[in-house]
């Protein structure tokens, strides 16, 4: 990927990020990025494809964040946790303004590289969680991990709304005490 490509990439990420992907258009990323108008239709076709390539970079760089965090243990309870410590440093960023993902489903409900991609994003930290419940030999491990990656999706809308910095503690307090009631096999 050249320079130019990634300028524009990572301005139209922290412009959607910011503000929503409906009120941010292609001029306003070409004058934020600082090229012009013909290198921005050199790498992207349009809007939508530049939506898609954004939320296919935020993805990969979530995934590849959260796997390196996870190195740092091998227990599955601790690797649990060290999610939602992610989540947590992701929300006292200056930069977080709740998760695009979820802005995308609720922004471009027509646009359906975004809802695939999205999809496949919450997917993806469901089957981690559901993953590491299994490893904590945890009975019905993949219904739980919905639960869990529900109480994630709360807990981003809640600090986006309220910006207490309460809400991924309280998260990881009920994960906690299901935890310690959960049924193993």
């Amino acid at each position: 990927m050249s320079q130019k490509q990634k300028d524009i990439l990572y301005k139209a990420i922290e412009l959607f990020n910011q503000f929503g992907y409906a009120s941010v258009g292609v001029d306003r990323i070409i004058a934020e990025s600082k090229v012009a108008k013909m290198t921005f239709y050199k790498y992207f076709q349009s809007k939508d494809n530049l939506i898609t390539e954004c939320l296919l970079e935020r993805d990969r760089l979530i995934r590849e964040s959260i796997y390196k965090a996870l190195k740092k243990d091998n227990d599955p309870y601790f690797q649990l946790k060290t999610i939602f410590d992610w989540f947590s440093k992701w929300f006292y960023q200056e930069d977080f303004h709740g998760c695009m993902f979820i802005k995308a489903l609720d922004e471009l409900p027509h646009h359906p590289n975004s809802q695939i991609i999205s999809k496949a994003h919450k997917q993806w930290i469901t089957d981690l969680i559901s993953s590491l419940l299994a490893q904590m030999n945890v009975k019905n491990n993949e219904q739980l991990a919905i639960q869990i990656r529900l109480l994630l999706d709360g807990a981003i809308i809640h600090e986006q709304l309220f910006k207490d910095h309460k809400a991924i503690d309280l998260a990881w307090d009920v994960v906690a005490a299901i935890l310690s009631h959960a049924k193993m096999s």
